[in-house]
Parts: C-alpha cells; structure tokens; sequence
C-alpha cells in the first residue's frame, strides 16, 4: 500500500506550490512529495522547503522511508520527528497535570524558529528547551526534579532515542539555564530565553518585553512583527 501522504489521491489544495531558487531566483515548481527539484534556470538541485516528516513519528515504515531520502533531507526529517514526539510527550504532561500545554508547544515553535536564524545547534538547543519545559511542569508538584534533572532527562533521551552527545550538549545548555554552571550565555540560552520571554508574553497578561531585553535579532523582529499586526 502506498503512504497516503504520497498518494496523490489524498492530496488537498496547496499540494503543489512554487519557491524561489535561493541562487537564482527562479521559480520552482515542486509537488508535496518531491525531495529535490533542479532549477530551471541555474541548475542547482534545490531541497524542497515544505517537505513534513511528522507521520514518521509513529508511522512503522519510517525507517524505510527516510532511508531512501538524501542525507540533507533525511537529517531534517529526523529533526521533524523528534520534534512530534516531543510536542506529544509535552503534550500528554500537560494533561496529566491539568495545564495547558499551547504555550510549552508555541514555545517549542520559537526555538525552532529562532534557533534556525541564529544558527544554534538545533537538535539539542530544542531537547535543552524540553527539558526546561518538562522541569516547568514536574517542579511544581515534585521538587527533587530539578536536583535529578541529569537523570530524568538520560531517561526521557532513550524513549526519544536522543544520540548521546546530544544529549550531552543539551544537559549542558540546561544547567546553564538553571544557573548550575558560570560559563559565559551561549547562542542556545539566548535562543531559549527569548522564546520562552514570548512564548509566555503571547498566553498570559504579562506584561510586553522591551526589544531591548530580548537577546536575539531574531527576537526583536518577531516582537516587531507581532505588534506591527496586532
């Protein structure tokens, strides 16, 4: 049987849409489906923008199918994957202690988004950023969490099947968080801070952060953005 998400059968409006070559300029035109395009106007081979890999985070023949992609494609789809596991796993914590999770997911999304801009390793800048979420919801209840923090996400890394030096770097960016560690603020505190500053600002009536408080670009361009269509 063929994947429905390749099936064009099952395929809804915007299935097929256009993107710009990033060297040329060209407008490319590329189907849901397709891994690569080559430009028609510089030749390039251009990865397609919009390929989603979040079935793979519970579909069985995952595996096979990532396998077949290109190695750029298939890293970022393991990127994708991990990511809905991890949004479910927020996800079901938050039921579970009767909070609502949107702005732990909204607060993932702008790690991803601003940890994309500013070039921060993304695989464990976003697993530090669970960590923080999944120590935001636990603490409440079970204040040994954060003392065991190394140990419970060793635990939570082997059901996401965290690599180890991922894992590694995550811990690290996490005790700096938690101020367990006098290293200098590196690229993924400045990513997850902001994005927890805005995270909350845009689920609760906190008071706005100053654009001087926040301490990426790509931060303060997002405040812009959003008060410029509020």
């Amino acid at each position: 049987m063929k994947c429905p998400g390749q099936d064009s059968r099952y395929w809804k409006p915007g299935a097929i849409f256009d993107v710009k070559c990033p060297h040329c300029g060209t407008m490319i035109e590329f189907f849901k489906d397709d891994t690569r395009r080559r430009c028609p106007g510089c030749g390039n081979e251009v990865p397609n923008p919009e390929m989603d890999f979040g079935c793979a985070a519970y579909c069985p023949y995952a595996e096979h199918c990532l396998g077949a992609l290109p190695e750029g494609v298939v890293a970022d789809g393991k990127m994708k994957v991990l990511k809905a596991k991890m949004l479910k796993t927020l996800k079901e914590r938050a039921q579970a202690a009767n909070e609502s999770s949107a702005p732990m997911v909204r607060f993932m999304e702008l790690v991803e988004e601003i940890g994309k801009k500013e070039s921060a390793p993304l695989g464990p800048t976003m697993f530090a950023a669970f960590g923080f979420c999944i120590l935001e919801l636990e603490s409440k209840k079970h204040a040994t969490w954060k003392a065991n923090i190394h140990e419970r996400l060793k635990s939570e890394a082997v059901s996401l099947a965290i690599e180890e030096d991922a894992l590694n770097e995550a811990l690290s960016i996490l005790d700096g968080l938690l101020g367990k560690t006098v290293a200098g603020e590196n690229v993924p505190s400045r990513v997850i801070k902001d994005a927890w500053k805005l995270a909350i600002y845009e689920y609760s009536k906190s008071k706005e952060p100053r654009e001087d408080g926040l301490l990426t670009n790509t931060a303060r361009q997002i405040l812009k953005n959003r008060k410029a269509t509020a």
